[in-house]
């Protein structure tokens, strides 16, 4: 009976922190690509292996493990994929999962301080804390701002310590850190790498080598065409 109880209390909670996700995050922030991608669909390529090993991993160890993935490497080699991935199979077992492309991110958060948004910039934060599975795609992108460093990111990431969350980047290490330290105009915004420091180390490291999927697609239709 306790058990039954237990299990309810979290479905209830779930379906809370869903709902409030959903009222924040309407429009989901991920492209139509990514929505349909799955593990049967991804396409094992040379240098893909470990983060195809690890993606599988990550979902067979979701329960007892406390840390979560960083996938880097060039564009189109598919860590988004199967970060998606990650997000569609867990999402499926009935996590609350959030999946948010970092750009888009940013811009959300920037229509949210408009006094005629909708949701403010505490449910951003609070959405992207709350969730059992965060995934942040494309952290990287573009040029970091003080004001998204400091009002967004830095809030996010600091607030879900203890918590699992995934990350993709076509930035190396040492390029990541160096966006994190400095914004667009050189003012060093991440003071002894603290944001940086939680990256390592709440996140098992891989680096995807393999080639661009979407290049070689491109080749080929140029090649039969």
């Amino acid at each position: 009976m306790q058990e039954e109880s237990e299990k309810a209390q979290l479905e209830s909670d779930r379906r809370h922190r869903r709902g409030q996700m959903e009222r924040v995050f309407a429009r989901s922030i991920m492209n139509e690509e990514l929505k349909r991608a799955s593990f049967d669909s991804f396409q094992p390529r040379t240098g893909t292996e470990q983060v195809h090993r690890a993606a599988l991993d990550f979902i067979d160890t979701y329960e007892t493990r406390e840390t979560g993935l960083l996938f880097y490497g060039d564009p189109g080699n598919g860590k988004s994929h199967l970060m998606a991935a990650i997000h569609h199979e867990l999402n499926r077992q009935g996590y609350v999962c959030l999946f948010l492309d970092v750009p888009q991110l940013m811009k959300l958060a920037k229509t949210a301080t408009r006094f005629d948004s909708k949701i403010n910039l505490t449910d951003v934060i609070n959405g992207a804390v709350s969730c059992d599975l965060l995934t942040l795609d494309e952290l990287g992108a573009g040029d970091l701002l003080a004001d998204e460093y400091k009002d967004v990111l830095f809030p996010i990431l600091n607030g879900r310590q203890g918590k699992k969350t995934n990350i993709t980047s076509n930035l190396d290490l040492d390029e990541l850190e160096q966006w994190l330290f400095k914004d667009k105009w050189g003012n060093v915004i991440d003071k002894k790498g603290r944001l940086f420091d939680r990256i390592l180390k709440s996140l098992d490291i891989y680096h995807n080598s393999g080639t661009s999927k979407r290049r070689e697609d491109a080749i080929k239709r140029m090649q039969q065409g």
